[in-house]
């Protein structure tokens, strides 16, 4: 009989493991993304960006949220004499928004993050969440 009780008890730590360490337990997701300042204005050529989540229980916001940033895309606003350039705008991982040199105009910037917020911001192949931006460069 002793031996029933701790494969029980095991059986049932064991379980309660696997829902806290795949994010079973809680159910918090993270449901937005904003971005501020929205819209930002870069006269300098860069500016600070901060990301805040908001998830579906407490805490509902988080302010600055772990995200990945990314470069607003080249479309038509490049200058084709200057290959290098990926896009007129750049953000690092920190969120500093960076325009292209001699580049003026608007252009998205855009966070991501996983649903889940177990994972890295960076995760891939997972559901995620986007936030953007808009940015004007001077």
């Amino acid at each position: 009989m002793r031996r029933i009780q701790k494969f029980g008890g095991l059986f049932l730590l064991g379980c309660g493991f696997l829902l806290t360490s795949c994010g079973g337990g809680s159910g918090r997701v993270l449901e937005s993304i904003s971005i501020s300042p929205n819209p930002a204005l870069a006269k300098n050529g860069a500016v600070q960006l901060v990301a805040t989540g908001t998830f579906s229980s407490a805490p509902v916001t988080v302010t600055p949220l772990a995200v990945d940033w990314s470069q607003s895309p080249c479309d038509n606003v490049c200058d084709a004499s200057v290959p290098a350039l990926i896009g007129p705008i750049s953000v690092n991982t920190a969120g500093v928004a960076t325009c292209a040199k001699g580049w003026t105009g608007t252009g998205p910037v855009q966070a991501t993050a996983p649903k889940d917020p177990n994972l890295a911001p960076d995760t891939q192949n997972v559901p995620i969440v986007r936030g953007t931006a808009n940015m004007t460069c001077e």
